[in-house]
Order: C-alpha cells, then structure tokens, then sequence
C-alpha cells in the first residue's frame, strides 16, 4: 500500500515532525563493508553497512547492476532515511558467512507500507518470491506478516553479494534487518502481544463508549465512538494490520485508504472536540470556522481518489496542521476560561504529542532506539483514548450534577423530590446489602448491584416478576410452606403498614442451593406514588463481638457450600481485634477452603478427576446437587471445633469421609500446580502459608489448624 508512509498518528505535531525527517534526504559516504552473519540474530540493522546508489531517472537496466557494472557508483549512507524522492534506489550488501554450517535468515524490511521492493542475487529459498510490496496483493508475500520479509540461506564460509531494488511514491526509510528464524517468529510473537494490548486498549474503549451511547443515547459518547473508530483504522493502516487482515486484496483502496483516514480522523475529531469543549456557547466564532474546515476536508475527501496518491497523501498532511491548530487553541482557550472538561482535554493530548516528540526524536537518531521509544506512538494514543473517555465521563457527571443543582432551584415545591431521590440513591451506594424496590403489586422493579453479588441475578433477569417467584424451591414440601410464610409477611406489611423483619431462603441464579437471608419489608411514600423498600442481608451484626475476649465453639454442618461462608465468616470475626484487615481475609478465606474440601472431598465423596471433569463440562452445581441430595451422603456432616483466646486461634475440621493422602498435597508447591494448569485443589497450599502448624490424623478426614496471635 501507498497509504500510511508515515509512521505517525494522526496529529498536527506528528504530521510536521514525521514530514520533516522524512523529507530529509542524506549525503553519501565512502563503500560498505561485508555483513557478517551469526546463528543467533536478532534484528541486527544494517542500513549503515550497506551501500546505495540512486537512479534519479529510472534508466539504469538491471542486468548492469546484477552484474556488477556499477558497484563502484554505490556508496555508504549517513541517515537511514532516503527521504521523499521519486527515483529508483539500488541497494548492495555482501553477506558473509564465517560459520561452518548453513544459516538460514531472514532479510525485514520494517516499514509496511513500502510500494515496491525487489531482491537480486543467490541463493534463495526455493519458491521464494523475489517482489513485495503493497502494490502487489498480500497472498503473494514470503510471510504472512505486515512487513516484508525475505527468507534467504548462506551456505557456511561464502559470501554472497544481493542488491535491492527500492522504489515509492513517497518517503523511503531504509529500515533493514536481519533474523535468525527462531529469533524472528519469538519477535512475531511479542510484537503481536504489544499490538494486542494496544489495539485491545481502543477496542475496549470504542465498545465502551458504544454501550454507554446505547443506554444513555448522550450524543458526546457518539461523537466520540466516532472519533475513536476513525483513529483505529488509521493505526490499523499505518501499521500494515488493514493490508495484512481487512482488505488482502484491494489494491487501490490500500493506497488510499490512509490519506482517507487521515482526514476521516480531522473531521471526527473537529466535530467531537466541537460538542466536547461546547464552543458555541465558549468560542462561538471558532465553532463556526470549524464547521467551515470539515465542509472543507469533506470535499477534499471526496476528491482525493482522483488525484496522484503522492498529491493526496501530502495534501491530507498538511491539511493536518490547521486542525491541530484549531483543536489546540480551543482547549487552551477553554481551560484558561476554565472549563472543566479541557484539563482531561489538554492532558490526553499532551500525553499523545509527547508520543509524537519522542519517537520523531528516535527517529531522527537523537535519543536511542529502544522498546520504549520504538512504542511511544501507541503509548500516547492509548493514554489519550483512556482520558478522554475519563474527560468524557466527568463532563457527563458534571452536566448531570448542575443540571440536578438548576432543578433544584427552579422552585421550592420540586426540592422534597429532589432530597428524596438523593436519599434514596445514597441507600443504593455502596451498600453491601440487597436492596429490591417493588411497586405495591409486590413485583420488583429495580435493585442495586449486591442482588448480583449474593444472589447471581441481574435487574433484567426479575424486572417485575413478583418476589415470591425468587423464593427458593426445592423438591420437597419446604418450599410451599417458604412462599406461605412469606406471603403471609406481605399481607402484614399491607395491613399494619409497619416495617417487618423475616428470615427466609431465596434462590440463587448459579447455585442449586436455598441462601437464608435476614428480610425487611417498610413502604416508600413518594409524592404520587407508594413503593415497596426491601433489604436482604445474609446475618444480623453481631455487636457482641468486640467484648469476647475468649470463645470455643462446636459446630456442626450440613453439606451446603453456602454455609461454609457463613461458618468462616462467624469463626474468625473475633479477630479483627488481633489481625490486620487482609491477614484476617487470609484466615478466613483459608478456613473455608478447609470446609469445602471437607464437604466435597470428604462428605460427598467427590474425587479429585471428578471436580476436574464437571468443572471442565462447565456442569459442576448441578453434579454437585446430585450428591448433595444422594441418600449414601446427604445425612454426613462437617464437625467444625474452634477455640480463641489472646493468643492464638485454632481450628478442628473433621468430616465422616474415606479420608486422603495429605502428605501427597503437602509437598506439592503452587509452581507445579501452574505447570500442570491444574484449576481446584489450592486449599491447602493456601493454608500453608497463612497458619503456622497444620495437623493431619492418619486417616486424613480431620486436620487441626493453629495460628498464634501474640508472637511475643
């Protein structure tokens, strides 16, 4: 492709900077010297070993240069960079191999886009093709890859002489290097991860932004959505990905696609930035202008196809430089007017100029090339999405907020309403316990983000469905009694109009087992309309905690998962007094661990290949349920002693199963277990590394955890 012969971003800055060092054609020097190749080569560049001669007027014969006529007209370089020229560059190398083996390697031309590139000279590969380029279709290359890339041999103790013919509508980097195979495709590989992270990075953002313009119709999110696109593909075509994977085959549109969307990205970013910044209540003159200058880039798109790519792709670069201008201009004006959304404005493009500086200063050789100077470009424009969907996000709270405070204001008889809303919301935030409103018919009609933390359930999935429906339902006669009981609340609450408190058990989304919730039920009187408020939460708080100073307690437990959470939570609440907030989080965490091994392993005797094979079917509640309610082990329970004091705190878990070899988990280590991409079975590892003594019996159904809290 003729498109993207900058490796730039779109900018003002970038296009001024990229243009200048490509421009820049060098003087020559004195001839090259061999190349000497090794069996481990990893992007060695050559272009300051290599020796050029320009062919001006396109008249030198091939056959004079392959046969050596010309070498002594070949002479060294001082800057990789050909620069912006319409003649037809020869380029001769001598390879030398001082190995006694073959090497086999790879000859990459690290810029994509690059018109034409011919190699002269022997051996090559069998079925190697000798011409690449984005003016012949992408199937036709060495490698599937973005860059061309030569595969060559040189038998061991030769040299070899090869010339490249180089030709291009615009500028000509002579970025060359050399590759051993396996070091090449580990560079694919790690190059491909970057450009993942990279292109992960606007994906993400432009799906965000989508979503968020989908559920909000705002159009600023729309507008951004747009200017967001508009830069993907214009890395996707700068970086060679669009020629490689989108359009293969389609020649003309590969070489225009990049001054397209050069201007594409001017003519989104104007009209974002235009909305964004709201100029034409700030700089109403300057909106207007703007407008003008995309009527402006509109039709320069539209007649681009017809002219040469060379007029083209300068005149869209220059036609940068007035954008940039005018973008810059109105968020340092707005900013100094103090506006709040041009400080994530000014800051997102300052990380994105800063990219541009740094690799045009790599680029013209003043600071070194390394992976970080070599990504900066990407860098900066990931920065830049990110904040500006943050800028965006604050403009959006912030409009809502003095629009919320306008309303207010507007008269006295609207500020109940108002205090009531924002009561109401300050119960949702934050707050860890389920929070369902229902209207007076009892069926729910929103809920706050904890129903998907305890119960599994989105708002969509109970959008007025009536709360008995979540009740839980099992296969025997409890269930009917649950609805009565509950039911019989929702009569009291209607006929008294008092707030009700009930315990009750609700189902779960994922887990095939009842959840025992603490309930309260209270009417919500608004100014027209009368809703139900209930909160779910899965225990009272236990004030009494903070006076024990010593406890033992003897538990005994069904074979629920879900009460292994509630049992750890109960042991080991006690010692916030004596842990930090993430050593007890350890402890806890590790306790119920045991107990889950305890019910699965032991109780419901369930082997370690059979948890691996359920997990893996993605089937593992319902195989789980099944056992649960198998006669053989339905009746075992989990005994759990505990005792705590001032000094230490132990733990006692016996189960009524066949009991496991413990030694054989004991010495195993999380690294093996990472190898072996083992997904359960980390319990134990976990426990050893929170408390200090760990004890097995010799059958293996109970083990005994100590942990001191008072070292001295």
């Amino acid at each position: 492709m003729r498109n993207s012969k900058f490796n730039i971003v779109f900018s003002s800055f970038s296009s001024l900077c990229t243009l200048g060092f490509l421009l820049f054609v060098p003087g020559f020097l004195s001839a090259a010297p061999k190349i000497n190749l090794a069996t481990e080569m990893t992007g060695i560049s050559i272009w300051n070993q290599v020796s050029v001669l320009e062919d001006s007027k396109q008249s030198i014969p091939a056959d004079s240069i392959i046969h050596g006529e010309r070498d002594l007209e070949f002479k060294s370089l001082k800057s990789p960079n050909l620069g912006f020229s319409q003649s037809v560059y020869w380029v001769r190398f001598e390879i030398f191999n001082p190995t006694s083996q073959l090497i086999r390697w790879n000859l990459a031309y690290d810029f994509p886009l690059i018109d034409e590139i011919q190699l002269f000279g022997s051996p090559l590969p069998k079925d190697s093709v000798r011409t690449l380029g984005d003016s012949f279709p992408f199937s036709q290359r060495n490698v599937d890859y973005r860059n061309p890339v030569f595969p060559m041999e040189t038998p061991p103790n030769t040299t070899n002489v090869y010339y490249l013919k180089i030709k291009s509508e615009s500028t000509i980097p002579l970025i060359l290097e050399l590759w051993t195979e396996k070091e090449f495709y580990e560079k694919l590989n790690k190059e491909q991860m970057i450009f993942g992270i990279f292109y992960g990075i606007l994906f993400v953002m432009i799906a965000y932004n989508f979503f968020i313009y989908i559920f909000t119709y705002e159009k600023s999110y729309l507008l951004y959505l747009f200017f967001i696109s508009s830069i993907f593909f214009f890395h996707l075509v700068n970086n060679g990905f669009a020629f490689q994977y989108i359009w293969p085959n389609w020649v003309f549109w590969a070489n225009y696609s990049l001054p397209f969307f050069i201007c594409l990205s001017c003519i989104t970013g104007i009209i974002f930035t235009n909305n964004y910044l709201s100029l034409k209540k700030h700089l109403p003159k300057v909106s207007k202008l703007m407008w003008i200058w995309v009527g402006m880039l509109i039709l320069f798109v539209g007649v681009s196809f017809f002219l040469r790519y060379r007029v083209a792709m300068v005149a869209s670069i220059l036609m940068t430089v007035p954008t940039a201008l005018l973008l810059v201009y109105s968020g340092t004006y707005t900013y100094l007017s103090k506006v709040r959304t041009a400080r994530y404005y000014l800051i997102s493009w300052a990380f994105f100029l800063l990219g541009v500086l740094l690799y045009s200063l790599k680029s013209l050789g003043f600071i070194s090339d390394n992976h970080i100077t070599r990504w900066t470009i990407q860098i900066g424009t990931a920065l830049q999405t990110i904040l500006l969907s943050l800028g965006l996000a604050d403009r959006i709270n912030f409009l809502t907020r003095s629009l919320r405070e306008n309303l207010r204001d507007l008269s006295h008889a609207k500020v109940k309403i108002e205090e009531s809303e924002k009561r109401f919301r300050e119960i949702f935030q934050g707050s860890d316990e389920v929070i369902l409103m229902m209207n007076e018919n009892f069926e729910i009609i929103n809920a706050n983000r904890s129903l998907s933390k305890h119960l599994g359930y989105r708002l969509d999935d109970l959008k007025f469905k009536k709360i008995t429906e979540i009740l839980y339902t099992g296969r025997d006669q409890k269930s009917d009694y649950n609805v009565m009981f509950v039911n019989d609340k929702l009569t009291d609450l209607k006929m008294t109009g008092s707030a009700i408190n009930f315990k009750t058990e609700l189902s779960q989304k994922y887990v095939k087992e009842p959840k025992e919730m603490v309930c309260r039920i209270q009417y919500i009187d608004f100014d027209e309309t009368r809703e139900v408020l209930m909160t779910l939460s899965p225990e009272y708080e236990d004030t009494i905690i903070q006076l024990i100073d010593s406890e033992k307690i003897e538990l005994s437990m069904n074979n629920y998962l879900r009460n292994a959470e509630l049992v750890s939570q109960k042991i080991t609440a006690q010692l916030a007094k004596y842990l930090t907030t993430i050593e007890q989080t350890e402890v806890r965490s590790s306790v119920r661990e045991i107990i889950i091994n305890a019910v699965e392993h032991g109780n419901l005797n369930i082997s370690f290949d059979e948890k691996s094979k359920a997990l893996l079917e993605g089937n593992y509640l319902e195989f789980l349920q099944k056992r649960q309610e198998d006669p053989r082990y339905r009746n075992k329970k989990v005994k759990i002693e505990y005792s705590f004091s001032s000094e230490y705190v132990a733990f006692r878990i016996t189960d009524e199963g066949k009991g496991f070899d413990h030694k054989k988990h004991m010495e195993k280590s999380i690294e093996e277990m990472n190898e072996a991409h083992v997904q359960h079975g980390r319990g134990i590892l976990m426990t050893k590394s929170v408390f200090d003594r760990i004890e097995y019996n010799d059958k293996g159904n109970q083990v005994s955890l100590i942990k001191f809290l008072n070292r001295d």
